[in-house]
């Protein structure tokens, strides 16, 4: 399994609008992570604004591993079902 660590394309967006004095609440977390194996690519971010109960959340980039996103309480309990699905 590889780990990619990026900066959230929310994250850029929000520190665009923030230089140019736009105020937009900040939603994202500052990294995505995307997890991948020959089974496929899975996407882990971070909600900072609380938008759900469970604030990080999974989604399937490719291949057939979720039928849906998945989120969860804390980032090792995604972690872990990343590495079961990959």
């Amino acid at each position: 399994m590889n780990v990619e660590k990026r900066i959230h394309e929310g994250h850029k967006e929000w520190e665009r609008a923030s230089k140019t004095g736009i105020n937009i609440p900040k939603i994202f977390g500052k990294y995505q992570y995307i997890y991948s194996s020959s089974k496929g690519r899975i996407s882990l971010i971070n909600f900072e604004r609380g938008l759900y109960a469970d604030n990080w959340e999974i989604f399937c980039q490719e291949g057939d591993l979720l039928d849906d996103v998945e989120r969860f309480s804390n980032k090792k309990s995604a972690e872990d079902r990343i590495k079961e699905l990959i």
